[in-house]
């Protein structure tokens, strides 16, 4: 496990992703009013980026199907999919994001 730091408050639209490369792997930060969260930028149904979706509360909706994911640990709600997304412990200091990222 390695910390990263991914980008600065500023970088990540409030209510809002933005994907960011960290050793070829996409990770996807979100702001809401539950906090800033590091996620898989894939949806577990169909393997679609996630970037883009719509962020409510602990929520991420998949831009393709609807799928709402929790970011705090990654359960899909719906029966399209029963498969998590893998979620990154995100620790913010001062305005910069940082995440614990899985070593390949």
């Amino acid at each position: 496990m390695t910390r990263h730091r991914l980008a600065t408050l500023d970088d990540v639209p409030e209510t809002g992703s933005k994907a960011f490369d960290v050793d070829g792997r996409s990770v996807l930060v979100c702001r809401s009013s539950a906090g800033v969260f590091a996620i898989e930028n894939m949806c577990s149904h169909a393997y679609a980026l996630l970037e883009g979706g719509k962020v409510k509360g602990p929520y991420i909706f998949c831009p393709l199907h609807g799928i709402r994911f929790n970011m705090r640990d990654g359960t899909p709600n719906g029966t399209l999919t029963k498969k998590p997304i893998a979620v990154y412990e995100t620790e913010l200091i001062g305005e910069e994001i940082y995440a614990d990222i899985p070593d390949d």
